[in-house]
């Protein structure tokens, strides 16, 4: 498995770029040029201090990347430092490449660096599956999985497979302009 050389840290952002901030989870992003910051409605409405944002160029509709937060009760007796050790362990990373290898063929695993907290950043193309739609084949994904003492940052971008690596850098910089709560 090729491993992800990456650390997302925040970066200053031009003066004119726009922060889309949530007030209830206190995840903030400032969308790079080229891209819009929006908030999305969640898929369950009813998930206690769900977030969402899609971040896209103009014109995309099923690739580009979203943001979303969810509630983590178990992470509260958890101090930031005992996330990123736990992140950073193998047994952990392993566990997570258990879960994920399941629903994608996974082209790489590494940590990476936001703020002060540590996430697993996972490259993956789905598995073909019963009822899976056929464009699921044709984009590779980047997920990148981020816990705190009270949430999860899930971070997804999706690209067409030819276009990935040269998208690459783009959902870098939209990583760049996430402000972890």
């Amino acid at each position: 498995m090729r491993v992800l050389a990456a650390a997302f840290l925040l970066a200053a952002l031009p003066a004119s770029a726009q922060t889309l901030r949530d007030g209830a989870s206190g995840l903030a992003i400032t969308a790079p040029q080229g891209y819009a910051a929006t908030a999305s409605p969640p898929s369950d409405p009813a998930a206690p201090g769900r977030a969402v944002f899609d971040i896209r160029r103009p014109g995309e509709s099923d690739t580009g990347c979203r943001i979303a937060v969810n509630a983590a009760p178990a992470n509260a007796l958890l101090s930031q430092e005992q996330l990123n050790l736990r992140v950073a362990a193998p047994q952990y990373q392993q566990a997570m490449i258990g879960q994920l290898s399941q629903v994608y063929q996974l082209l790489s695993v590494s940590p990476v660096l936001q703020g002060n907290v540590i996430g697993l950043a996972v490259i993956g193309d789905f598995l073909p599956r019963p009822g899976m739609p056929e464009r699921a084949m044709d984009v590779r994904t980047l997920l990148i999985f981020f816990d705190t003492p009270i949430q999860r940052v899930t971070f997804t971008c999706i690209a067409e497979r030819e276009e990935f690596q040269n998208r690459l850098p783009e959902f870098e910089a939209v990583a760049r302009g996430l402000e972890m709560p």
